[in-house]
């Protein structure tokens, strides 16, 4: 009798269900692995000259972590509609009327990438494309917090609004990797590329949602890697701006994967 109520319960209350309990499970365990695989990977992965050692179980942990994530995401979200199977309307498909916590993620994640933008502006070597990219990141972050605040209350609002985060993400990826391109060493900044890669990819599809054109199997892997990949580059201690550009990155991760409701 107990375990059947236990079970009306979960089946009233949409979004407990046993498969995404997993998903949360996983994704925390992900993270974590990831984080601590990065630690264990800078602390032995290279010698006294910078050089990375051959490899060995301890430089190979984090990309099979990496690997399995993905591939566990992937299968995970085969259970989600196709994007041909969508037809209505973006706050359809994101739940932010019915979590304050959704909402909090969005708002601490576009505060994060905002002070990220300031840092960036205040403390970094002044160029202009850093500037450029701090403007874009900042009105990106904004234009987050504005759709956020019109899906939370099913207000309309223009989808071009989030293409301009996805504009930044652009940008960023390619200044971070024309930064570390003449870098031979992989290790120093693979992790951070595939942040910024996955970043890029969520806030896409997240974007194609306004224009009924998401695809629920991309969008959810890209939020379930851009938090273990967020989770990984935090663990390299890097600086403030830095810190607070993947915290954010994180943060609208999760407000986003959260917030999607895709089950039939």
């Amino acid at each position: 009798m107990f375990s059947g109520a236990v079970r009306a319960v979960f089946r009233k209350k949409k979004g407990f269900g046993f498969v995404k309990i997993l998903h949360w499970l996983l994704l925390v365990l992900f993270s974590a692995t990831a984080a601590l695989a990065r630690l264990r990977l800078l602390a032995v992965g290279f010698d006294a000259d910078g050089l990375p050692v051959p490899m060995d179980l301890n430089t190979m942990v984090l990309p099979a972590v990496l690997v399995v994530a993905a591939v566990i995401a992937v299968i995970m979200a085969r259970r989600y509609p196709a994007q041909r199977e969508l037809c209505g309307s973006m706050d359809l498909y994101f739940a932010f009327d019915r979590s304050t916590l959704v909402v909090l993620l969005m708002v601490l994640g576009s505060f994060a990438l905002i002070g990220s933008a300031v840092c960036s502006l205040v403390f970094s070597l002044r160029t202009t494309l850093t500037m450029i990219l701090s403007v874009f990141l900042a009105v990106g972050a904004a234009c987050l917090l504005y759709a956020t605040t019109a899906l939370r209350r099913k207000a309309e609002f223009s989808g071009v609004a989030l293409l301009v985060p996805v504009c930044a993400m652009v940008l960023a990826l390619i200044l971070f990797y024309r930064e570390h391109a003449t870098d031979p060493i992989l290790r120093h900044y693979y992790v951070e590329t595939l942040a910024l890669a996955a970043l890029t990819v969520l806030l896409l599809e997240f974007a194609a949602f306004a224009f009924r054109g998401g695809a629920p199997r991309l969008l959810m892997p890209a939020s379930t890697m851009s938090v273990i990949l967020c989770a990984a580059a935090l663990a390299a201690c890097p600086t403030l701006a830095e810190i607070l550009f993947y915290a954010g990155g994180a943060c609208i991760a999760l407000g986003i994967g959260a917030a999607a409701d895709f089950d039939p």
